[in-house]
């Protein structure tokens, strides 16, 4: 199988023409080898392609873009090289069960398109050093005997056209970046018991159990990427915990970083509920109560030493968990981002609402740009009619005039499964025993968090 190995510093002085010194001392070079340690010359010559050239590196793409497709690009190539296959000889069913493969990997649809995509155009850029071995080609009107069959594609962002390959392979499968993917509550319950039923844990402690609730909760009350997830502190819970007794004021998480797009640095707060607080408060207290010399202020720790988990091992650790239940079919759509927009979706329906109600309603485009601005420092107005849409679905299928952020959505989701649970029943699609069992592992889940007797629970 071959593998990707990196040149931290390789000597590539007369190429490095990017001026910012920070990404020249960054600068690595991926190289593709295959088993038994052979020079992969196609796959690297398509890297250093993709790169740039011969002549340029490190300007557009980054070198640490180059390295992400080093890393995509072997995935097909160890394929290929498993199941016996030439470069040269790569055809549709080929692609087809590399898919297939991906598949069986776990890996989610979106990821799965960007695996295809760059492997169909190293394939086009092999086919076109090389034209007489007939390899690939996008017109219809070829002859038969081309052996990959692509299509030319173009997408509009931001007023500019950007081209792509397809391939019929990838038809049917969803593709996250250019839709809103809204998580539903049904969606949210199954996530939150994944923990209970994945092979990846076959025994789930009150440690694990705590610390996955902490981090679905994390990623459902802030919208925060995983990166920015990771970098919220004990210190900063246990700030936004100093009003948990106070019936007047509601829990605020301040200085949550933004590490990405036009708020870049900046820092952001949001408000949330004494459950939430608490919930994460949990967590925090069985790592001190396990590790009480650690030095470090992260909330998310290895189970075995006390040390801080990285940013990449939370962002694979939700997919391997979800990946090993019985919801991995039905959730493999849902990414740790997928949070994000939840949160974005959310906080544009209270703002729509609050309007609505006040009597004052404005252009809807200018609610939701200003909701997600204020809150989320989301940038850009491209995608906002989506969540516009999102947001008034909400609003319709809430019958309550009260604020949706009343309510922990831990407590919401976990009600609103006893009343389906109760309908199901009343419809006869399942009998008492079902029922009543159904009923016992949700009053289960829900006795577990530590959200009774509180300022803001309504008995």
């Amino acid at each position: 199988m071959s593998k990707v190995f990196i040149a931290d510093q390789p000597n590539l002085g007369s190429i490095l023409t990017n001026k910012r010194d920070s990404e020249k001392q960054k600068c690595k070079l991926p190289l593709i080898i295959k088993e038994g340690g052979r020079f992969d010359w196609n796959a690297n010559a398509f890297l250093t392609h993709v790169g740039g050239g011969p002549n340029v590196y490190n300007i557009k793409p980054l070198a640490t873009t180059v390295i992400k497709k080093a890393y995509s690009l072997n995935l097909f190539c160890s394929f290929i090289e498993r199941a016996d296959i030439k470069i040269y000889d790569v055809n549709d069913s080929t692609i087809y069960q590399f898919v297939d493969h991906l598949k069986d990997r776990g890996v989610f649809d979106d990821t799965i398109i960007k695996h295809v995509r760059l492997a169909l155009e190293y394939i086009v850029y092999i086919s076109e050093r090389q034209p007489e071995l007939m390899l690939a080609s996008c017109n219809d009107n070829s002859p038969e005997n081309y052996k990959v069959h692509y299509t030319k594609k173009t997408i509009k962002k931001n007023h500019i056209e950007i081209p792509y390959l397809t391939h019929h392979c990838l038809d049917g499968l969803i593709h996250i970046s250019t839709d809103v993917d809204f998580i539903r509550d049904y969606e949210l319950e199954q996530w939150l018991d994944a923990i209970n039923c994945s092979t990846y844990h076959p025994v789930v402690d009150e440690f694990l159990f705590s610390r996955w609730q902490a981090f679905t909760t994390l990623l459902e009350i802030t919208g925060s990427r995983i990166t920015e997830v990771h970098q919220i502190t004990r210190t900063m819970i246990k700030e936004a915990s100093k009003h948990l007794l106070s019936n007047s004021k509601r829990p605020i998480i301040r200085n949550i970083p933004v590490l990405k797009g036009k708020y870049k640095d900046k820092k952001r707060e949001v408000e949330t509920t004494s459950e939430d607080i608490q919930i994460i408060l949990w967590h925090i207290e069985m790592v001190e109560g396990l590790f009480p010399n650690i030095k470090h202020d992260a909330i998310f720790v290895d189970s075995r030493n006390g040390l801080p988990l990285k940013a990449t091992y939370l962002k694979n650790y939700a997919k391997k968990v979800i990946n090993g239940s019985k919801y991995g079919r039905e959730l493999r759509h849902i990414t740790n981002h997928s949070f994000r927009h939840r949160f974005i979706t959310l906080t544009v329906a209270k703002s729509i609402k609050k309007l609505s109600e006040s009597g004052s309603f404005h252009n809807i485009l200018t609610v939701a740009a200003n909701a997600c601005r204020k809150i989320t420092m989301h940038a850009s107005t491209d995608t906002l009619s989506s969540y516009i849409h999102l947001a008034q679905e909400v609003n319709q299928l809430s019958n309550q005039t009260t604020n949706l952020n009343l309510i922990s959505t831990q407590i919401n989701v976990r009600i609103k499964q006893m009343f389906r649970i109760a309908d199901a029943l009343k419809s006869t699609k399942i009998d008492e025993s079902e029922a009543l069992n159904a009923l016992l592992k949700t009053l289960s889940d829900l006795s577990k968090l530590p959200i009774t007797n509180t300022p803001d629970s309504k008995t």
